[in-house]
């Protein structure tokens, strides 16, 4: 009777667990837009990753590799490392992707489990992308990459060899990963917007990513089984809901319970919800690490904590990440800067004040645009032929990524000068870099050219902006599209400057 006592006892215990279902925990540690900054930022010469308490950066995989460890260990629960693409293009440490594929590389090392790609994948067109997936499988390994919507040319020949890394499964449109018994699955989309701005992908295209999405949860829920679904999309968040497309996501296609996504750079403090879809997105260039804790119960997922590490000095970086990444130093200096007479740290000018990109005209988009001017006259420009002097140079805020800050020295070294404007690829010879092109204008076309500045980035983003040297302008925004600008100067600060006559 004592026996039969106590087996009932058990049973009484156990019976809310099987009728209710036992919670299971999982830690979801996800990032987005890393671009390339292996390294503490800004300037890159005064990160000490291995000291704290010391310098004012922010960032560095080997602070990221740290957080991850960390937030692994201090938890008896399983965890699951995500990113949502843009992990390349961004910093003279891309320059070797297709040799060396140092991110991918490096991303598995620091413990990522499941990747997707974003535009800046495609910057190197299709046959660099297959090159470094190729490189990372043949040097060690990456982490899994999933990828969804993509439509290769069926004529063409230019995205061959990526469609072959896909069929080969280097690239797989979704995975099932089995954990504590939950079937979680997994997939990647990158958005309209990111669809959009990747020229260098053609031939390739992408499909629809809601439409993609819906196809995607349909195999994951009813084919595969999965308990759980997650995005990983490159879609992103915007304040206009209109063109918020993860909003839009988790709005029209039901069955996603987590969208991890990237793109637009947003940092969320707290996850969105819509609908029934959890939304969360961590900044960008590995400045935060998000950790969300969630918690399995009768079929349903909830939030049980979440927060955003800020990626900055008060962490100690994982030191061996940190050493692999110093390595890598002296290989960029050797295979890209050598033949430029330049070193990664060499120090080329001072400064005892901060350059800064913002929303429109900004002291580091007339640098720029400066820099650019002067440099093709410095090379271009005959001086027994003045037309051939470059009287106008333009430059849009969406290549000039990062500030160029003053630091603890006023050292300004070649690494940080290369990230404020570092994308850029040549079809014409593979080489990295936007060719700088001049050509000739009449007047009245440099004012269209202005006035479609003026109508077009106020409605598509503060990107689509043109820093200008050798011109001044005024515009009317009240003024009917393309047609704002009312006066336009030629000139410089030293020389002075003559209106314009830009009457056909």
């Amino acid at each position: 009777m004592g026996r039969i006592s106590r087996i009932l006892g058990i049973a009484i215990l156990l019976y809310p667990s099987f009728l209710f279902g036992e919670e299971k925990l999982l830690t979801i540690i996800h990032t987005n837009d890393l671009h390339s900054h292996l390294l503490g930022f800004s300037p890159n010469i005064d990160y000490s990753p291995l000291r704290t308490g010391d310098d004012q950066t922010i960032g560095g995989w080997a602070r990221i590799a740290a957080v991850i460890k960390s937030e692994q260990i201090t938890r008896a629960n399983p965890t699951l490392v995500l990113d949502a693409g843009d992990f390349l293009m961004g910093s003279l440490f891309h320059m070797v992707a297709r040799e060396e594929a140092l991110e991918l590389g490096l991303m598995k090392e620091m413990g990522y489990d499941v990747v997707t790609l974003g535009n800046h994948e495609f910057d190197l067109m299709p046959h660099g992308l297959a090159r470094i997936l190729n490189s990372a499988h043949q040097k060690g390994g990456m982490p899994q990459i999933v990828f969804s919507n993509p439509v290769f040319h069926l004529d063409s020949t230019e995205d061959d060899t990526l469609e072959e890394s896909f069929k080969k499964g280097i690239v797989k449109p979704y995975i099932i990963k089995e954990i504590q018994g939950i079937r979680i699955g997994i997939f990647g989309i990158l958005g309209k917007d990111a669809a959009e701005v990747s020229p260098f992908a053609r031939p390739m295209k992408f499909r629809d990513p809601i439409e993609t999405s819906r196809e995607m949860v349909k195999i994951l829920r009813e084919k595969e089984k999965a308990d759980w679904v997650i995005c990983l999309s490159h879609g992103g968040l915007r304040e206009n809901k209109s063109l918020s497309e993860d909003d839009r996501l988790a709005k029209e296609v039901r069955g996603i319970d987590l969208i991890v996504g990237g793109h637009t750079h947003t940092k969320l403090e707290m996850p969105l919800m819509a609908n029934q879809t959890m939304i969360v997105q961590a900044g960008a260039y590995g400045e935060y690490v998000g950790v969300l804790d969630l918690a399995y119960e009768n079929g349903k997922m909830k939030l049980k904590g979440y927060k955003l590490v800020e990626i900055d000095d008060s962490i100690q970086a994982e030191e061996k990440i940190h050493k692999r990444i110093e390595s890598y130093i002296s290989l960029i200096n050797e295979r890209v800067l050598k033949k430029e007479n330049l070193s990664f740290y060499k120090v080329l000018a001072k400064t005892d004040f901060d350059t800064r990109i913002a929303e429109d005209e900004s002291n580091l988009g007339n640098l720029t645009a400066d820099s650019i001017r002067w440099a093709i006259n410095r090379i271009d420009y005959d001086r027994d032929d003045p037309v051939t002097k470059v009287v106008v140079a333009v430059e849009s805020n969406g290549m000039i990524r990062d500030d160029l800050l003053k630091g603890k020295t006023g050292d300004v070294a070649v690494c940080d000068l290369f990230r404020t404007v570092p994308l850029g690829f040549s079809r014409g010879d593979d080489s990295m870099g936007y060719p700088l092109i001049t050509c000739y204008l009449y007047a009245h076309e440099i004012k269209k050219t202005m006035d479609a500045v003026t109508s077009i980035y106020p409605r598509k983003g503060n990107k689509f902006f043109l820093q200008v040297s050798g011109l001044k302008f005024k515009y009317n925004p009240n003024r009917v599209i393309f047609d704002r600008v009312t006066e336009i100067s030629l000139g410089n600060e030293e020389e002075g400057y003559k209106p314009l006559d830009y009457s056909e």
